[in-house]
């Protein structure tokens, strides 16, 4: 079963893994390749440094928006978003070069192995316009103001902390998202880092871009699409040989017993209708109602266990990032949740009791297909 998360797709799809994605007079594209600038082994996660890069073979007439910073402890494997006007305003165009630059930080004074010094360079806009990155020189010579772009700012949204890359006491580097990331959010992810002295989560130097696309669902996938990342991507779900309860459909749950309970008007429990028509509607978790297995104990029995035969897999699928990534929900239904066991030294498994059991248990997975190229 696809559920749409509110996104009309059928007529989606044309803009979908043709590596560009405009944003609303700004097209961009992801660029996995990378020169190396300058990287330590010395601080950050598991104490072996962090490097940075900036993006090569960038396409003609695109620009570099930042540069790209990893933690050593991952092989190399992110991206970073570069752009291209393709408006038809000349007044505000939605690209300008930096006016200036502000050196932000400097690894010359620390005593750790580097390659090199670095230095990282905050771009100074020009009015109307934000850094979405920064630059990073191996000198202490400014950048060409020609190196990298600033964003007419109604093409930016604001930014936050995500992970940590790299610390070397008062300095700190962070990967960055928007801070607004809902389904309907137009933030997009840029791929690059901010770089500070303080380490706050407020207020940061560089923004995040945003999709102001009039027809930005262009560049999700079509059912037909959803269809071919489904069989390519999709996991497979295995269950212990030992399990005792085993998922089911929500149709086979519904008809075979399910009872609806409403509070304060316990003993006038109602089965719920095969298709779930008689559930409350309003939409909200207001603690009047809850559901539970059928009454009588026999048949309580069987359904608490499941049904592998009618279960379902439901595909929830969700815009994320401003358009620029898909994320495909898949959810698995168990009528009951069993207890927890617990694994002991030379004891098989034992069993808590009712710690953890409950009726109706909800698991899920999600993967997130980059709409640029349909990469998982």
């Amino acid at each position: 079963m696809l559920i749409l998360g509110g996104v009309e797709l059928s007529h989606e799809g044309d803009g979908f893994a043709t590596g560009f994605i405009d944003l609303g007079g700004l097209q961009v594209t992801q660029i996995s390749e990378f020169n190396k600038v300058w990287s330590t082994r010395d601080g950050g996660l598991d104490n072996i440094g962090a490097t940075i890069f900036e993006p090569q073979n960038i396409p003609e007439g695109f620009y570099m928006l930042g540069s790209y910073s990893q933690p050593n402890n991952k092989a190399l494997y992110g991206w970073v978003l570069v752009a291209k006007d393709v408006s038809s305003n000349t007044t505000n165009p939605t690209l300008k070069q930096p006016i200036d630059y502000t050196l932000v930080w400097s690894s010359e004074s620390l005593n750790i192995n580097q390659e090199g010094h670095a230095y990282v360079w905050l771009p100074t806009t020009p009015n109307g316009y934000k850094a979405v990155g920064n630059v990073v020189t191996t000198t202490l010579d400014k950048p060409s103001l020609d190196k990298i772009r600033c964003v007419r700012e109604d093409l930016t949204d604001q930014s936050e902390q995500y992970s940590l890359i790299w610390s070397n006491n008062d300095f700190f580097v962070y990967d960055v998202r928007p801070n607004n990331r809902g389904t309907q959010a137009p933030g997009v992810r840029v791929g690059t880092f901010v770089a500070q002295t303080v380490e706050t989560t407020t207020n940061l130097s560089i923004s995040c871009l945003k999709n102001i696309n009039a027809n930005k669902t262009s560049s999700m996938p079509n059912l037909q699409q959803i269809d071919t990342i489904m069989k390519i991507y999709s996991p497979l779900l295995v269950l212990h040989p030992e399990e005792e309860f085993y998922p089911s459909s929500i149709n086979w749950f519904f008809s075979n017993g399910a009872l609806l309970y409403t509070k304060g008007q316990e003993s006038k429990r109602v089965k719920i209708e095969p298709n779930g028509t008689n559930l409350p509607q309003n939409g909200t978790n207001d603690g009047a109602y809850w559901i539970d297995l059928p009454a009588d104990g026999e048949n309580k029995d069987r359904v608490r266990k499941g049904n592998l035969n009618s279960s379902t897999s439901y595909v929830h699928v969700k815009p994320t990032y401003g358009n620029t990534f898909t994320d495909l929900a898949l959810w698995v239904f168990y009528p009951f949740n069993g207890p927890g066991r617990a694994k002991v030294k030379f004891i098989k498994n034992i069993k808590l009791g009712k710690i953890g059991e409950h009726v109706a248990d909800w698991e899920h997975v999600t993967l997130r297909v980059s709409n640029f190229n349909g990469q998982l």
